[in-house]
């Protein structure tokens, strides 16, 4: 019975084995030909689909990056292949003849009709010269008859690469009257088309581009060096994270705008999301789409919220006016940066027609000031100083110094900016008066090293590590001599520090001595809204240094404002609590005018630098009105 059942299962699949092959044989023997046919005239082409990049938002939710939507023309590479061989093969006489003559819609009529007509009627429709078709056509001809070279070398045979069967843009920004009028003619035009293109926009304009950062395209470095294994979103499985590792490689490519600078740059990896691909059925010789097999949708990138507050930041900016420097305003508890201004700043929505303009602006607007303009800081750097000797127990706050208006010492005299001194004067004095005798005398004490140590405690001369690009480091020397170390004491030679870092300090002294890290992002959300990231701190370690010195220190920056150098900037009425400072340049007419400070003075809301830089005034009558103005507009 068993072997019965066994014989005609065994028959069964004899016959559909039988059926398949007779199948088979049909298919591609009788059938062969045809199905040849239909094989080399037809192709599955992949269609990247645009993701949107992730919005910028400040604290509040205001929008300051969002991609919008623009419309592009594109055509298929035969049409630019055949339009770009018109005019390398010199069929176009008269205009290589003539090089100032320009290009008419009747030259290429009498011989090649067919392979220009798609070029005469977008030229007509766009009102657009002749020229700029053909020289578009071109670029695009010989970039990817460029990579096809380089494939079929690798290969050693010939190949058709995916750029010969995809579209490409030539022209975009196409405004919308004119997109909907062409619909209405595009049948007539097989090969070209419409598409929409997401484009980058900043709704604010000039307010802090330095910060938000602008995009552009991968060059060849980039491309080389860009980290596939970075992740768009956050707790994938693992078997999500191999394709989105797949998607995230197909992300980058020759056309993908990429952040360059700023929190574009910073942030790039979060804010790309990931591109969609369409996958088509076409006829090679009318490139027309027979079918859509499969589309894979785009998932947009994730949105960021900065700690700016756009209105102060436009304050900020606005009180700056134009005189070259920055402002910087603090929160001394979290090291949230509320507003960060500079000046020379630029539109981010016409970077692209400034940028040959704005490279060659000796005054550097690319510049941001705040973490990367390295300066001397002055006498604000005198703070560092009264603390490392009262930590030190160099002195107290009873230890005198008498000031004549300068101090014989190694190396020279070096004086007072009183002519006449300052007479006897303790470490509060010194500071409200801003004595440089006084603090010649502490650094002759003090010493190099110590001075250097101080200064690393808080930061000057170190990055803060805040998350925009290109941060300066600057430099805190190490003594060699007397005469370097005096001139160390008052923030002056080779001594550098960048505005962020002094602002980072005064918020250590603001807040009681702990520290804090600035920070430009309060937290990341996917394009649903949900929260990704929360970028809380809590500072958790406070800097080695006794109450005591941190009240004598607080006290002193006060009387700065009371009864010191800064008095007369009408900032006792506001409660601040802040230290002046002016650098010493090569031209002695020319310094850097400083002001930091907090307010108020009892429990502070804000800490601020504010710097301009290449001014004939000084801190307290340069940059302490700035000071003025800009908290009095915030309602203090």
């Amino acid at each position: 019975m068993y072997k019965k059942r066994f014989k005609i299962f065994f028959g069964i699949i004899l016959i559909l084995f039988f059926v398949i092959f007779c199948r088979l044989f049909y298919v591609q023997i009788i059938e062969g030909g045809k199905f040849s046919g239909m094989s080399d005239s037809k192709r599955i082409r992949t269609i990247s689909i645009d993701t949107l990049r992730g919005t910028i938002y400040d604290r509040n939710g205001l929008l300051l990056a969002v991609d919008k939507h623009s419309f592009e023309l594109t055509v298929m590479y035969k049409k630019l292949f055949d339009a770009y061989l018109c005019f390398k093969q010199n069929i176009l006489p008269k205009t290589s003849e003539v090089k100032k003559q320009k290009i008419t819609h009747d030259l290429c009529k009498e011989c090649h009709f067919d392979d220009v007509l798609w070029a005469e009627k977008v030229v007509k429709f766009l009102e657009i010269p002749y020229l700029d078709v053909f020289e578009r056509s071109k670029k695009i001809v010989e970039k990817v008859e460029k990579i096809k070279h380089g494939v079929e070398k690798r290969n050693k045979r010939k190949l058709r690469i995916k750029e010969e069967i995809v579209p490409h843009s030539i022209i975009s920004g196409i405004p919308w009257r004119k997109v909907a009028k062409f619909e209405v003619e595009m049948q007539s035009l097989p090969g070209v088309q419409m598409d929409t293109k997401p484009v980058r926009w900043y709704p604010q304009g000039d307010l802090s581009p330095h910060i938000i950062g602008y995009v552009g395209k991968l060059d060849e470095e980039e491309i080389r060096n860009y980290n596939f294994k970075k992740r768009w979103f956050d707790g994938l499985e693992q078997s999500d994270k191999l394709e989105s590792e797949y998607f995230t490689q197909k992300a980058i490519s020759v056309d993908t705008l990429v952040g360059k600078n700023g929190i574009e740059k910073v942030y790039n990896s979060r804010l790309m999301g990931i591109p969609g691909e369409r996958f088509e059925e076409i006829t090679l010789d009318t490139m027309q789409v027979n079918k859509l097999i499969l589309e894979r949708p785009s998932t947009p990138g994730n949105n960021i919220f900065l700690t700016i507050d756009s209105r102060i930041q436009d304050i900020a900016e606005k009180v700056l006016g134009k005189r070259r420097g920055s402002i910087v305003v603090m929160n001394p508890w979290n090291g949230e940066i509320i507003a960060m201004a500079t000046f020379p700043r630029y539109n981010l929505n016409t970077l692209n027609k400034d940028y040959l303009t704005l490279s060659k602006n000796p005054l550097k607007p690319f510049l941001n000031r705040p973490i990367q303009s390295v300066l001397s800081p002055g006498s604000v750097f005198k703070i560092i100083t009264a603390i490392a000797a009262l930590e030190e127990n160099r002195i107290n706050e009873e230890t005198h110094f008498a000031c004549y208006g300068s101090l014989k010492g190694e190396g020279g005299r070096f004086r007072c900016f009183s002519k006449y001194g300052h007479g006897l004067l303790n470490v509060e004095e010194a500071i409200q008066y801003s004595c440089n005798v006084f603090f010649f005398e502490v650094g002759k004490n003090l010493g190099g090293s110590l001075l250097k140590k101080w200064a690393d405690k808080f930061g000057l001369g170190n990055i803060t590590d805040i998350d925009l690009a290109y941060e300066k480091k600057g430099n805190i020397p190490k003594s060699t001599s007397m005469a370097q170390t005096i001139n160390l004491s008052i923030g002056q030679g080779e001594m550098l520090v960048t505005p962020i870092q002094v602002t980072k300090m005064i918020g250590i002294i603001a807040n009681g001595g702990w520290y804090v890290k600035p920070r430009i992002l309060q937290k990341i959300t996917d394009y649903k809204g949900d929260i990704l990231l929360k970028n809380n701190f809590e500072s958790t370690e406070r800097i080695d240094m006794s109450e005591k010195s941190l009240d004598i220190i607080k006290r002193s920056l006060r009387k700065v404002v009371t009864v010191g150098t800064a008095k007369g900037t009408g900032l006792k009425e506001l409660r601040v609590a802040g230290k002046t400072g002016t650098t010493e340049t090569a031209r002695e007419d020319v310094n850097h005018a400083w002001f930091v400070g907090y307010a108020p003075f009892e429990n502070p809301v804000y800490c601020f630098t504010v710097v301009i830089e290449r001014t004939k005034g000084h801190g307290a009558d340069v940059a302490g009105p700035i000071v003025q103005k800009l908290l009095t507009q915030l309602g203090f």
